[in-house]
């Protein structure tokens, strides 16, 4: 809207000068320089010198130029004082992208609808380093001003993941509505950082397996899982309380840790490994190929690839990744 009033005012500046150079030049008689030369400073008012109006039809002629003029003059100046304030406040409020040091070993959101906000919610309250990308303006200035780090951008982007850290990032959440869209941000993610964890919201079913074979580690179909909850709820309504205890205390975090190749524990057992014993932490379950060991035994191998479910409070959650990453 500003830029089109910008644009009628200079255009209508531009004939109010090319009206005054025609028409002083034919009522007085002068060249083109010379008439340009008056009118300039008619609609700058700062007073006639050689030249000035002598006939009754040029002081008509200038009297209007002069009022003409002087209003669209002062439309132009306050369209474009409008502009460069508006341009001023905008840089000021727009929000800033998290600083690039601080993109490391944290979790990306794609998308901050209904799931999306639920998650910044869980992750804040656990103290997780995120980011939210978020492509719609109103939603990323309200997340700025509430002081959650978030990148301005279409996820669908190749670099606008790159902007949220996703080389570095530890696990990445795609939770927009079209599952097309998830899809494709769990390939770009994984094909930018294979050893990223990807989980990727599904709103249809029956794409699940598709999505597990495009490189996701975990599909959730909000509706399938809410129902299977449900059903646990009314058949084992004690399970549901101590799982929704865990999950709500502050000092109990159940956490998921993969084992890569180039670990020093792998091909350990559990007992050689001592993660138990260095960290504080229980390993209550062991997920590989074959399936899933509840309640490890000793001499469990932690083979590549496979992944450890422990329990613990905060800090020994943490320093059980620490020892899994090398640290």
């Amino acid at each position: 809207m500003v830029r089109k009033r910008l644009i009628f005012a200079m255009a209508a500046l531009f004939m109010v000068f090319a009206v005054g150079t025609i028409g002083n030049s034919v009522l007085l008689r002068l060249h083109l320089l010379d008439a340009f030369y008056f009118t300039v400073v008619t609609l700058s008012t700062v007073g006639y010198g050689e030249i000035y109006p002598v006939t009754p039809e040029s002081k008509l002629f200038t009297s209007m130029l002069i009022l003409i003029g002087i209003g669209i003059l002062a439309v132009a100046l306050e369209t474009i004082v409008e502009e460069v304030t508006r341009r001023s406040v905008m840089e000021v409020l727009k929000p800033k992208a998290p600083e690039k040091k601080l993109l490391e070993n944290h979790y990306i959101i794609c998308g901050y609808g209904r799931i999306g906000q639920i998650i910044v919610s869980e992750l804040s309250r656990t103290g997780e380093k995120f980011v939210v990308v978020e492509r719609d303006p109103e939603v990323v200035r309200e997340l700025s001003e509430k002081g959650i780090p978030v990148i301005e951008g279409s996820p669908l982007e190749e670099e606008t993941l790159r902007r949220a850290g996703v080389e570095k990032a530890k696990g990445l959440a795609t939770v927009l509505d079209e599952d097309s869209d998830n899809v494709f941000i769990t390939i770009t993610a994984k094909a930018l950082n294979p050893h990223i964890y990807v989980v990727t919201k599904v709103s249809n079913r029956e794409v699940i397996d598709k999505v597990y074979k495009v490189g996701a580690d975990r599909v959730v179909a909000p509706e399938l899982e809410g129902g299977k909850m449900l059903a646990r709820a009314l058949t084992s309504p004690h399970v549901i309380e101590v799982l929704e205890t865990l999950a709500l205390t502050k000092d109990v975090e159940i956490a998921h840790f993969r084992i890569n190749e180039a670990s020093t524990i792998a091909q350990k057992t559990l007992t050689e490994s001592k993660l138990e014993e260095q960290s504080g932490a229980k390993i209550f379950a062991v997920c590989h190929k074959d399936g899933l060991d509840i309640t490890p035994r000793p001499e469990t191998i932690l083979k590549s690839g496979c992944i450890l479910l422990a329990i613990g409070k905060r800090d020994q959650i943490k320093k059980l990744e620490q020892i899994l990453a090398g640290r």
